[in-house]
């Protein structure tokens, strides 16, 4: 009787420590500071690589990401509210890269609980300009542009732990052989149950 109690009470303790997560709910905005530190060899700060240095809510240090490329070079832009992967624990990203069109990449770290630090996720990373779908924050969307008439815009959800693309969709102007404009091409294309499917159509107006 003695051990299942003791075995109870290990269980309450555990289930107790995991919802204490400092970085998870409400008052995860409080539980870590995030610090930019450029490199110091100067090829290294002209490409914009450092680390970043978190700490916990008392200052200690608990975590550093090395070999980081930061566009900004700076700690205000690392982007540390937005909950990518829908656990509850907010994650981090940092914009590696912004083309004066404002096509954005990043390096995208999601918060594991379990180890209760940052790790690098390679699929979130491959998500140009990534942003929680407000439909469905399951989701993430994306996207770049080609040209003031020419965008792409994407969206991924996360199925069985797994950043899986859901659909695509392009906006590109046509021309004839004379650079004649034609028609703006939409091709809107989905992918279920392993399959593709795709739609096409042109029209004289761009949306």
């Amino acid at each position: 009787m003695r051990r299942i109690a003791w075995i109870a009470l290990l269980c309450c303790w555990s289930c107790g420590a995991w919802a204490a997560d400092p970085w998870c709910g409400a008052r995860g905005k409080s539980g870590y500071t995030f610090e930019w530190v450029a490199q110091d060899a100067a090829e290294a700060a002209e490409a914009a690589v450092g680390s970043i240095r978190i700490r916990n809510a008392s200052g200690t240090p608990v975590q550093v990401l090395d070999k980081v490329r930061n566009h900004y070079q700076d700690s205000a832009s690392l982007r540390t509210r937005e909950d990518f992967n829908n656990d509850g624990c907010p994650d981090l990203v940092v914009t590696s890269d912004m083309a004066a069109i404002g096509n954005e990449s990043v390096e995208a770290f999601l918060y594991d609980r379990k180890t209760k630090r940052f790790v690098r996720s390679d699929a979130l990373s491959q998500v140009p300009g990534p942003n929680v779908d407000p439909q469905d924050r399951n989701c993430v969307t994306g996207g770049w542009k080609g040209g003031a008439e020419d965008v792409y815009s994407v969206r991924h959800c996360w199925k069985k732990g797994k950043l899986v693309l859901v659909s695509e969709y392009d906006i590109s102007p046509r021309y004839d052989k004379q650079a004649r404009f034609q028609c703006y091409l939409h091709t809107e294309t989905s992918y279920r149950k392993g399959k593709k499917h795709t739609r096409t159509k042109c029209t004289k107006t761009f949306d």
